[in-house]
């Protein structure tokens, strides 16, 4: 079992004279068999903690680890083997790839880059990727323009576990899809989780979609984690006031908290949520608060 541990993260920018801050002392886990959903309106740092979790960017304090061990160099280099077990796919499937490559091509070149697999042998290996996903592979031959979303974010899934990695970062990756489709991709993911004992966190601000999907939800506000949750124990009784205003924003299965009062924290629960059912969701369990420096309490 793999475990990715983000510790006391933090993420500075610099713009113009005053720095901003993405982050603040975040802390997460992310393990082998677990669908972990990360919540927050626009501006809560989301994005930079997924690109952080898989060494795209590095942070201004902290140690993202992979198993105890750094996951990247002081360089700033993400080890091959290391990058082969921590996979991401992006929100936008179109711009993920190259417009220019065939689909079966962008899908086998992690395997070229990783494995000793010969062109047959890549080209087989396309195949299967593509018929695990739900993907013809006839499809393998034409451009990224040619598919629909829902067909290329299937791809992109596909790319990802071309190197049979252990967990996976998926940032929005159902935001720009038809909600029919949605449902496809979300079902898709919860299946790699049971059948492969794939690690997902799942990057979100659809609360009805993690509400099912997620096995723990982290909620994080202002570049902070404020509470962290199992299962629908969480949205059932949220303990801080941001968590509480994205519930009441929920318009259905948290009807407890429709009538609380707003807690007037600016940007709380703005987007819709969409109902995806998915089986072999976990739900239920026990819960915890998370201070405001991202420090658990018991």
């Amino acid at each position: 079992m793999s475990r990715l541990e983000l510790s006391r993260i933090s993420r500075v920018y610099q713009s113009g004279a005053a720095p901003m801050t993405a982050l603040d002392g975040v802390n997460l886990v992310l393990s082998s068999g677990e669908i972990v959903g990360l919540v927050g309106e626009s501006g809560s740092g989301k994005t930079t903690l997924a690109r952080l979790a898989v060494g795209l960017d590095r942070p201004t304090a902290g140690i993202v680890a992979l198993d105890g061990r750094p996951l990247t160099d002081a360089s700033g280099r993400m080890q091959r083997a290391v990058r082969r077990r921590v996979q991401m796919v992006f929100q936008d499937p179109l711009a993920s790839f190259n417009p220019g490559r065939s689909v079966g091509g962008s899908i086998a070149l992690p395997l070229r880059l990783h494995t000793d697999l010969d062109r047959r042998d890549r080209r087989s290996r396309v195949a299967e990727l593509m018929t695990a996903t739900g993907l013809d592979p006839s499809l393998a031959g034409r451009l990224p323009r040619a598919l629909s979303g829902g067909q290329l974010q299937r791809a992109a899934i596909a790319r990802a576990l071309a190197t049979e990695p252990d967990l996976l970062v998926c940032d929005e990756p159902v935001a720009s899809l038809d909600v029919s489709v949605r449902a496809q991709v979300l079902n898709l993911l919860v299946r790699l989780k049971r059948e492969r004992g794939l690690g997902v966190l799942f990057v979100t601000h659809d609360l009805g979609v993690v509400q099912r999907l997620a096995d723990r939800t982290v909620v994080l506000w202002r570049g902070r984690v404020v509470e962290e949750g199992q299962g629908a124990e969480l949205w059932r009784n949220p303990t801080h006031p941001y968590t509480q205003a994205l519930a009441a924003a929920v318009p259905t299965g948290l009807e407890p908290w429709r009538a609380r009062r707003r807690s007037g924290l600016g940007g709380a629960g703005r987007q819709p949520a969409h109902h995806v059912a998915a089986d072999g969701v976990i739900e239920g369990g026990g819960r915890q608060r998370v201070d405001d420096r991202g420090r658990h309490q018991e």
